[in-house]
């Protein structure tokens, strides 16, 4: 009877234990949710006066700053220039810089001088509890898509794949000027561009934008999340047709890949040895059956054209045929 009774009291308490750890998931679970909400809700209710300029990754040219500077602080914005910008640093002191400028209550947006290479060093040495705490925007693209995607999975803070200082800002207003209507708030982003379909139809998802081959450095690392019910939005520049294949291959055969809501490949540019009549055979071939809709062409790829400026994590309704683009307040239902 003892031995009987002490195996009951044993169950019972390994019952207790179970329901008490699915009750602190659900309460993690409910925290995390109410964070990426309330970070979403944050960044939109606070307009952007105060902008800092970083260079995570290269090193920039200083007429080219100069003259991105200029195009901010006539949009009236004070502008502050971080030393990255001024004198070359080493990953560990960029890191620094910008884990004091996401504590800095002055500041309200992070702002990249232009990509390169060498962003990804830069994770390292992030502060994440920092930055979890003091959300903001920070945009960039090309290499920056290592901090883009690295923040938005370790973090939930919604991040820019929008224009940089030295590379678009140095003589374009307009892309200035979309970049700050979707961080004031507007919340339907309308472009002008004719897309091209592989297999047409509407997305809903939750938008996850980068470039191509950084996109794939970070998969597998502690900087990379799920990517059920995204929508990828890929673009690279530089790349030969071999090693477009490969990539585009490697997405094609991703784990979530059956989970995914949409892909568009924005564009590539500075193709070695073929055209981009060679390259979209490709997707045709690779995508042509995918079981979501998958399109070619949108303007936030290299070029020097007007370029638009998208939320990485948001919840997103994107048309291309008609032409926009709409940002959602959360997740839509499961399907």
């Amino acid at each position: 009877m003892i031995c009987a009774d002490g195996e009951v009291v044993m169950k019972r308490i390994l019952l207790l234990l179970l329901i008490f750890s699915i009750i602190l998931s659900f309460m993690q679970l409910s925290a995390n949710v109410s964070k990426r909400i309330s970070v979403w809700n944050f960044i939109h209710k606070n307009k952007v006066n105060t902008v800092f300029v970083t260079s995570p990754a290269r090193f920039p040219d200083q007429t080219l700053l100069d003259a991105g500077i200029r195009t901010l602080q006539s949009a009236g914005l004070t502008v502050i220039v971080g030393d990255s910008c001024r004198r070359y640093l080493s990953d560990e002191e960029k890191a620094r810089e910008i884990n004091e400028a996401f504590a800095d209550p002055n500041i309200d947006m992070i702002i990249t001088s232009r990509g390169g290479h060498g962003s990804f060093r830069v994770l390292d040495y992030l502060d994440w509890k920092t930055i979890s705490k003091n959300p903001k925007p920070i945009v960039g693209y090309s290499d920056i898509t290592a901090l883009l995607l690295g923040i938005y999975f370790k973090t939930g803070i919604i991040t820019y794949h929008g224009p940089m200082v030295t590379v678009e800002l140095d003589n374009d207003g307009k892309s200035l000027e979309k970049m700050l209507k979707l961080l004031n708030g507007d919340k339907l982003i309308t472009f002008d561009y004719n897309s091209k379909p592989i297999v047409p139809g509407k997305m809903v998802g939750r938008l996850i934008v980068g470039n191509l081959s950084l996109f794939k450095t970070l998969q597998g690392t502690k900087y990379f999340g799920s990517l059920k019910d995204s929508i990828l939005v890929l673009e690279d520049v530089g790349e030969s047709r071999e090693s477009i294949e490969r990539m585009v291959w490697n997405i094609a055969h991703l784990k979530d890949y059956q989970t995914l809501r949409g892909i568009v490949f924005a564009g590539f540019t500075q193709i070695n040895n073929d055209d981009f009549d060679g390259v979209f055979k490709i997707l045709e071939r690779f995508f042509e059956d995918a079981p979501f809709p998958v399109w070619v062409g949108l303007p936030v790829f290299h070029g020097n054209f007007t370029k638009l400026t998208l939320p990485v994590g948001a919840w997103v309704e994107m048309d291309l045929e008609n032409h926009y683009i709409k940002i959602l307040n959360g997740p839509e239902p499961e399907r």
